[in-house]
Parts: structure tokens; C-alpha cells; sequence
């Protein structure tokens, strides 16, 4: 009986490595895969270089770089009474993407640059100092566009479209995979309605104060 024991639990404990030494291989080659596939997108993208259209390119990667443009924006949204909620807006839902994406998430899953991967592409930018995911010009693209967006439709259509071109860039230059650009896309606009929404609680909890003190001094004036 104790020989019959050990054997099966020795045949439990096979089995279970053997299945963690698949599972493991599994995950391996599939994370393998698709990282191939990214690196094929990206090749693919290569092949469409043209000087004119790398001189864009560089300027749209330039501008968004640390989220300069989005930051000159905001900036200028809030010195105008107007416009001065978007411009607020903008900078909370930057600083949520900057904590979230850059402090946070790239240091944690730590991913490297497809150029450092893969050097068989001359790169013609400054090889970027950062890990890959999410990316940065993304997030930070799309949290100020998706907020514009919120505010004034036809401004955001077009701040829309100079995010993804900034995103696009950032393939153009090999230096993020496609699942980076997506991912800060994401991570750009759920903090874009975060801040809108955030924004507008506040708002309403403002009004909501005022019109109670003003009930309450109407009350008093009366008495």
C-alpha cells in the first residue's frame, strides 16, 4: 500500500511538471508569436519610408514628446475664461496618464523597445531611454485629445487626428510595437473621461454647496 501510494503520488507529481513544462512552453512560444507578428508590422511599416514623409514624421514625434504639445495646449485653453475648464480638464487627465503609464506601468512590465530587440533597423531618432509599454506619446496624445473632444467636437476631431499621427510616428521610427500604441490609447482616453467625469462631480458638488448656503441665508433673512 505505501509502495502503491508513493507511485501514484511520484505519477501526480510528473504529470504535474510535465503540464507546467507545456503550459510554460506554451506561453513562451505564444508571447514568441506574437512578437514576431508585432516586429512583421513593423518591418512592413519600414518599407513606406520616404524622405518627406520622414521629415513629418519627426515632427510629429518631436511635438510629442513628454506630451510637450498637449502641455502647451492646456495651457493656453486655461489662460482663456472660456475655455479655461478644458485647459484644467487636460492637465488632470495628463497627470493621471503620466502617474498611471509612465511612473507606474513601464516600470512594472518593464518591456523593451522592439529596437533594442531587434537592431537590424537604423534607427533615425535618439534611441528612447524608457521601457516600451504603454506607450507615451500615445497615452498622453490621446488623454488630451479624447478631453478637447469632450468639450468641443469639431477642435477634438482634429486634436484626435494629430494624436494618432503622433502615435503612427512612433512605428514609423520602430521604436514601440503596435500593442504599445494600443495600449496607450486606452490608458489615454479612460483617463481623459476619468478627469471629464472628476471634473464634473466637483462641478456639480460646487453648485450643489452654493445652492444650499444660499437656502440656508434666504431662510435666515426671512426669520
Amino acid at each position: 500500500m505505501r509502495r502503491l501510494f508513493l507511485r501514484r503520488c511520484s505519477n501526480i507529481a510528473i504529470g504535474r511538471t510535465w503540464a507546467g513544462n507545456v503550459l510554460w512552453k506554451a506561453q513562451t512560444v505564444g508571447s514568441g508569436m506574437e512578437i514576431d507578428m508585432e516586429l512583421q508590422i513593423l518591418h512592413a511599416i519600414q518599407e513606406i519610408h520616404q524622405g518627406w514623409l520622414t521629415d513629418v514624421m519627426r515632427l510629429f514625434t518631436t511635438i510629442g514628446e513628454s506630451g510637450l504639445v498637449w502641455i502647451a495646449i492646456a495651457i493656453v485653453l486655461t489662460c482663456i475664461p472660456k475655455t479655461r475648464k478644458c485647459g484644467l480638464t487636460m492637465m488632470i487627465a495628463m497627470a493621471i496618464t503620466y502617474l498611471v503609464g509612465n511612473l507606474f506601468l513601464k516600470n512594472v512590465i518593464a518591456r523593451p523597445r522592439p529596437c533594442a530587440v531587434d537592431n537590424s533597423v537604423i534607427l533615425k531618432i535618439p534611441f528612447p531611454s524608457e521601457y516600451s509599454f504603454p506607450s507615451g506619446h500615445s497615452s498622453n496624445g490621446f488623454a488630451g485629445a479624447v478631453t478637447i473632444f469632450c468639450y468641443y467636437r469639431r477642435a477634438g476631431l482634429l486634436s484626435l487626428l494629430m494624436a494618432a499621427l503622433i502615435a503612427f510616428s512612433r512605428l514609423y521610427f520602430f521604436v514601440h510595437y503596435p500593442t504599445d500604441i494600443l495600449g496607450g490609447i486606452l490608458l489615454g482616453t479612460l483617463d481623459a473621461l476619468l478627469a471629464v467625469w472628476l471634473v464634473k462631480h466637483l462641478e456639480n458638488r460646487a453648485d450643489a454647496q452654493s445652492a444650499s448656503n444660499a437656502d440656508k441665508t434666504e431662510h435666515v433673512q426671512e426669520k
